[in-house]
């Protein structure tokens, strides 16, 4: 399993390097706008390499040759559910060294640091929206998923400020402030662990529907 997330980043070489400098002018777009400018960017990164990993499969018609091979799907599903973590990764160290590099030599750029709630926000939109689109990919494939990708991709320009904004707005609803209040009192840590299992329970649900999905795909 671990050869198949390696073939997904050695086939898109260029687009890695692409995708790591994208992150550079998402920084410049999203100027002071602290928790969306790390969300956005690392987001569109991590998509955009899962975007063309999905996309080459389809052109080169991997699935074909995968199922010729004594590889199992659960194996190929589970592959592509852990490169979303691989590249989320790559995404967040390519955005720790530029933010490294702009406090070091003093570039007027307002760059939020990484911390503990800029990874909750990243992780949390990364596996949100390849949470919905891996299934929709196992089922039809990237060429008529192509609409599903598109309204996800721009989701996450234009719907981060505003999810940021339904979040401060929810703080007024006591119920959800009571549960806020409940975890937050527990420390950082408890509060990223309990976040962390939601995320993995999502993923895993989300897994098992794209692996029943690619089980009954024809090809």
């Amino acid at each position: 399993m671990f050869n198949l997330v390696v073939k997904d980043i050695l086939i898109q070489k260029k687009r890695v390097l692409f995708a790591l400098l994208y992150i550079i002018f998402m920084v410049i777009a999203f100027q002071n706008m602290g928790l969306v400018m790390f969300t956005v960017g690392v987001t569109a990164c991590t998509y955009m390499l899962i975007m063309t990993a999905c996309a080459y499969e389809d052109m080169n018609k991997s699935d074909i040759m995968m199922n010729s091979l004594p590889v199992k799907k659960s194996q190929i599903v589970a592959a592509k559910y852990l490169s979303v973590f691989v590249f989320f990764i790559m995404g967040t160290l390519a955005y720790a060294a530029f933010y490294g590099v702009v406090k070091l030599t003093g570039i007027p750029l307002g760059i939020s640091p990484v911390n503990m709630t800029n990874l909750i926000s990243g992780i949390t939109s990364v596996c949100f929206i390849s949470g919905i689109y891996l299934p929709i990919f196992f089922k039809v494939g990237y060429v008529k998923s192509k609409i599903i990708n598109f309204v996800l991709f721009f989701s996450v320009f234009f719907g981060a400020s505003y999810l940021v904004t339904i979040l401060q707005e929810s703080m007024s609803i006591p119920w959800l402030n009571a549960i806020i209040e409940f975890v937050s009192d527990r420390g950082e840590t408890f509060t990223a662990i309990v976040f962390l299992a939601l995320i993995l329970v999502f993923m895993f649900i989300s897994y098992l529907i794209a692996l029943r999905l690619y089980k009954h795909r024809e090809f």
